[in-house]
C-alpha cells in the first residue's frame, strides 16, 4: 500500500510542475455596452447561453490562477 501511495504521489507531483509552467491564456475583455446587448440577445437562445456561462467560469478560473 505505502509503495503505490508513494508512487501516486510522485506522478501527482510531477503533474503538477508541468501545469505550473503552462503560459496563463488570453482572456478578452468587451465593454459593458457589448456586454449588455449580449444578455438581451442570449434570452433567445439558451444553448449558447449554457456554453457561454461554461466559458465565463473558464475566465474566473484563469484570473484567479493568473492574476
Amino acid at each position: 500500500m505505502l509503495p503505490a501511495l508513494l508512487s501516486a504521489l510522485a506522478l501527482l507531483t510531477s503533474c503538477a510542475a508541468v501545469v505550473s509552467d503552462r503560459p496563463c491564456p488570453r482572456v478578452t475583455e468587451f465593454p459593458a455596452a457589448l456586454q449588455a446587448k449580449a444578455a438581451l440577445e442570449l434570452d433567445a437562445a439558451p444553448a449558447l447561453k449554457q456554453m457561454l456561462d461554461g466559458m465565463g467560469a473558464d475566465r474566473a478560473f484563469n484570473r484567479a490562477v493568473c492574476g
